[in-house]
């Protein structure tokens, strides 16, 4: 696939820049709550990334913000500038003198909010009633406090700014007008509800750029948030009618429903309307390439992710229909508006057809001449599995070792012959986890010469399996000791049978080892296993994946595999 963007109509005649805020640290999440550490890295993220400014809630009577930003000035390198939302509840009209006092002092970009909505001052549904009036004076003293005391940048915050405009539209624009008045050149217009539609956001941006057509250094923005699901569409449509900044946050978090989703709304203006959005030296093609790293940063520590969002989702570049991979098989671009790689993601295929399991099996390197046979005994086994609840769309290494067996080639580096765990726990103690495990090493001719066993405790009897299963192969697999489990989860695949339902576990591990001449490029994998018993799933789950790292991760490549000349490199150019 092509990794040159199109370019938009206009490119031609100049470059179209856009200014990018990230609102992520300022916007209040239900359920969110970002620690000091979690800030300090995501910030830094955002840096690298190339994005302009770096928007953070502050009240100088919370210690964590005060203590972010102390750490955060030394942490910026000067590619993003730091902007303090100010809260409502700072002394009003001595904002200068407020912010002097505190430890965001050196900060020196600000975000102060104003209504724009005439009817929601004043009538009976708002809950703080403020005349018309009083409010464009309220705002002319904070700024004037600010430019006077402080002499910082402000951006003006211009909330419920087209649920105002399309009520009154001549107050709307009084509330921009008093702050150009003041010296500020950064308006912000708000879809504070997330109630409009694209062609609304549209007339009513033309218009302010009409209002203010004489100002050359104005930069306006737009800020949307997500309510009808339009928060990307409705920030496209301002770009394109003359707004010349954006704001928004990783994953679209933020209040309700959230807000503008950077993760969504960078890739099309970098590479389907040929905006330059970041501040990066780097080709336009390589610009996104953390996007997904960033992405997941932020679900981690926000504790929840969407696997379809656009662009960065895990399954994003998902593909389940026989048709749909078969087509992605011999073009990529049939069913992909991006190349995964531009944003940092990768493609995944659905293998429940047969000329995807032979495309495994040419991935793996592997050879036979009976392929298509081959392909449907895999098929067949997978569908036999599947309806006891295995899924091999996440964890493909189970698949992998199933076509070895269908290709004959079953091989067991080691055989666990025991296992067992003891929990203990008294009243109001800590209890007592212990896993001992048995395991036969060292195979010749179909015979194991030893057999090993370890005893260890863990935090729970799956953990304690582990440890002392880690700790009999490394004795005889040294190769084993950089091998990670970075993920494990069990779900319950039939739930009308309560506790003695089936479970199904998914082990993921990652290899620190760097891969050899010999070895898979893919830095980590899964595996899968179902049964009634969830030590059983686990247990069987994870001596896959240690299996999956020395069948065709190890380099000593000591096991015998189909024509093992054709699997030396892991991307042959002679295919079939």
């Amino acid at each position: 696939m092509k990794n040159t963007p199109p370019s938009h109509p206009s490119a031609k005649s100049s470059i179209k820049r856009l200014g990018v805020l990230d609102a992520t640290l300022r916007e209040r999440t239900f359920g969110v709550s970002f620690s000091i550490g979690e800030k300090l890295s995501i910030a830094s993220q955002l840096e690298s990334l190339g994005v302009s400014y770096i928007e953070s809630a502050f009240s100088a009577d919370n210690p964590s913000e005060v203590e972010y930003l102390r750490q955060l000035r030394s942490l910026l390198k000067g590619i993003a500038q730091p902007v303090l939302f100010i809260p409502d509840s700072a002394s009003s009209w001595s904002l200068g003198g407020y912010l002097n006092d505190t430890p965001g002092s050196w900060v020196r970009n600000v975000t102060i909010r104003a209504n724009s909505w005439r009817s929601h001052l004043w009538r009976e549904f708002t809950h703080k009633k403020v005349e018309p009036e009083a409010n464009l004076a309220d705002l002319k003293k904070e700024l004037s406090s600010l430019k006077n005391e402080s002499r910082r940048e402000v951006f003006l915050f211009a909330e419920h700014f087209f649920d105002g405009f399309f009520e009154d539209t001549s107050y709307a624009l009084s509330v921009l007008e008093t702050a150009m008045e003041c010296g500020v050149n950064k308006l912000v217009l708000c879809d504070s509800r997330g109630a409009s539609l694209p062609e609304q956001i549209s007339k009513a941006v033309k218009l302010v750029r009409t209002h203010f057509s004489s100002t050359d250094d104005l930069i306006l923005g737009i800020h949307c948030y997500n309510d009808l699901g339009l928060a990307v569409a409705n920030t496209i449509a301002a770009v394109q009618s003359g707004a010349n900044h954006v704001q928004g946050t990783v994953n679209g978090i933020g209040d309700r429903s959230g807000s503008t989703d950077l993760c969504q709304l960078l890739p099309v203006l970098t590479f389907k309307l040929g905006y330059e959005a970041l501040s990066s030296r780097v080709p336009k093609d390589q610009q996104l390439a953390s996007l997904k790293m960033l992405s997941d940063k932020v679900s981690l520590a926000a504790g929840f992710s969407q696997p379809h969002q656009p662009f960065v989702g895990d399954f994003a570049f998902a593909h389940a229909d026989p048709i749909h991979v078969a087509a992605e098989l011999h073009n990529p671009e049939t069913f992909e508006a991006l190349n995964p790689g531009l944003v940092g993601n990768r493609r995944l295929l659905g293998v429940d057809d047969s000329s995807a399991v032979q495309s495994e099996i040419s991935e793996l390197g592997l050879y036979t001449s009976d392929r298509e046979d081959v392909a449907k005994k895999v098929l067949t086994r997978m569908r036999e599995l599947e309806a006891f609840g295995c899924k091999f769309e996440n964890a493909k290494a189970s698949l992998h070792l199933l076509i070895l067996e269908s290709l004959g080639f079953a091989i067991w580096p080691f055989q666990v012959t025991r296992w067992e765990t003891s929990t203990s726990r008294s009243i109001n103690q800590s209890s007592s986890v212990v896993g001992t495990i048995e395991v036969s090493v060292g195979a010749q001719e179909g015979r194991y010469e030893k057999t090993l066993t370890a005893t260890e405790k863990g935090v729970g009897p799956i953990h304690a399996i582990d440890i002392a299963l880690k700790k009999c192969l490394e004795q005889e697999f040294p190769e084993l000791r950089n091998l990670k489990l970075i993920s494990y989860s069990l779900n319950i695949v039939d739930s009308l049978s309560g506790t003695a339902a089936t479970a199904r576990a998914r082990a993921e591990f990652s290899d620190e080892e760097p891969a050899s001449a010999l070895t898979a490029p893919p830095s980590s994998w899964a595996t899968t296993a179902v049964s009634e018993d969830v030590l059983d799933a686990s247990i069987k789950a994870l001596i896959d994946g240690y299996r999956y790292k020395l069948i065709f991760r190890s380099p000593s490549a000591k096991y015998s595999l189909p024509d093992w000349r054709v699997a030396m490199s892991w991307r042959y150019s002679d295919r079939w």
